[in-house]
């Protein structure tokens, strides 16, 4: 696993809108990295909507953000609930060559976890219904968060132990102005 204070790994990536995102051109930003599953776990959709509808704060804040899915492009532009916005660039990893990098893990026992499933019935009920066409890269996956400081260095870091523990666009506002400037 990662640490706190260590430099993140290099990310150099194109986003599913076609922006070119290299960490070492944020350099001066705090930035968020998100890992979740592929993009018809409806998890995944309900928290990724979550920052979508949140990044102007995170904005404000001076946190860019950048979502990994384990999902080619196309899987996640054929859904609608992934739309990147200013400050907010979302990644298809298919192959999960970041996760593997950033050492997010993919744990069996996390499938049988009851949180698991109440996280995914919840976002059920908030409507996003899973989206088994879009069920890429297999279905374990657990979420890992990372809070870079301006200096490219983990200032706090997530390893959820279930498919729906990771930080809400509101934890991330708070953890990001306690990392200083």
């Amino acid at each position: 696993m990662l640490n706190i204070n260590q430099v993140a790994p290099e990310i150099a990536v194109t986003s599913i809108g076609g922006q070119r995102i290299n960490l070492f051109d944020l350099h001066g930003k705090k930035v968020l990295v998100k890992f979740h599953r592929f993009s018809g776990c409806p998890i995944a959709q309900s928290q990724i909507h979550d920052l979508i509808a949140h990044q102007d704060e995170l904005n404000s804040a001076g946190i860019e953000t950048i979502v990994f899915l384990h999902s080619s492009r196309k899987k996640i532009m054929s859904n609608s609930n992934f739309r990147e916005t200013p400050g907010l660039h979302i990644i298809a990893d298919r192959q999960k060559k970041f996760y593997r990098i950033y050492q997010s893990r993919f744990m069996l026992r996390k499938f049988f976890s009851l949180a698991s499933w109440r996280e995914t019935l919840e976002s059920v009920f908030k409507g996003y219904l899973p989206k088994f066409n879009q069920m890429e890269g297999g279905i374990l996956g657990v979420p890992s968060d990372f809070l870079l400081d301006k200096n490219s260095k983990i200032a706090d870091l997530h390893y959820g132990s279930h498919f729906g523990d990771s930080w809400t666009a509101s934890e991330v506002l708070r953890k990001g102005a306690k990392v200083s400037d």
